[in-house]
């Protein structure tokens, strides 16, 4: 191989990593690769053959806006970093909680959702709807469950760390613990025991915990800079539009 050539073959790997992910998608029509966690209600869930949820059509107005196509692939939360890090996908949008932790290795939007943790047990557990201080509920007496590699996952480990802690790979196996009581109490978002309290509103109820702000974002690689100031414009007139509470109101009223 010549240095020329080496040069030249360099320099175009270069420009496909720098160059703006959406421009490249509408050059090459690549299809912009979204990351997505399926059963997080009501942001993100596959049902009659097609993706739904608030996120899947915040990213579907997104692409429109943008003029771009994309394609959602499902991971489980403790999987969707290491995908994204892999090139197997280009942005997430999950109802992915903003850390400090999370900001050192990747890129996040603005914020598009608040959101905080919750206990959330069947209202016939009496024991635990008389509990006073959250901190009661750090016992050896009680079973927990939590969504594996989610900060609910994260806050039980620290807080919670005198209970028997169960990690469940799906949210519906988190709500079917705590409803055949195999575990006392789990620990959710607000916004997801929200939706699901409202889907069994004879059976669970939810209280605070101290963690009761938590800021979502969309996540993608620190090499994808463009991308996330593209979102940023796109989530500013969004919202200045009036679409943003439209599609607000229809998940979460």
């Amino acid at each position: 191989m010549s240095l020329k050539f080496f040069y030249l073959q360099l320099a175009f790997l270069f420009t496909i990593i720098n160059f703006p992910l959406k421009a490249y998608c509408e050059k090459q029509s690549i299809p912009l690769k979204v990351c997505t966690t399926g059963g997080f209600v009501p942001f993100s869930s596959y049902a009659n053959g097609k993706w739904i949820g608030f996120d899947i059509e915040m990213i579907k107005e997104f692409s429109k806006t943008s003029h771009f196509k994309y394609k959602v692939y499902n991971f489980n939360i403790d999987d969707i970093f290491q995908a994204l890090n892999d090139y197997k996908c280009d942005l997430i949008a999950a109802g992915i909680t903003i850390t400090d932790e999370r900001k050192k290795e990747f890129l996040f939007s603005l914020p598009y959702y608040s959101s905080g943790i919750v206990y959330m047990y069947k209202k016939e557990n009496l024991e635990i709807d008389k509990v006073e201080k959250f901190e009661m509920l750090n016992s050896n007496k009680y079973k927990v469950g939590v969504k594996l590699g989610t900060t609910n996952d994260y806050f039980a480990v620290k807080y919670l760390g005198n209970t028997n802690i169960t990690k469940f790979t799906d949210y519906s196996e988190v709500i079917n613990a705590v409803i055949k009581g195999s575990v006392d109490y789990v620990i959710v978002d607000l916004s997801f025991a929200s939706f699901v309290e409202k889907k069994n509103p004879n059976q669970l109820n939810y209280k605070l915990t101290p963690e009761d702000h938590e800021l979502y974002g969309i996540v993608s690689r620190k090499n994808n800079q463009e991308l996330i100031n593209n979102f940023n414009k796109f989530l500013d007139k969004w919202k200045s539009s009036g679409k943003y509470e439209k599609i607000l109101k229809k998940y979460f009223n």
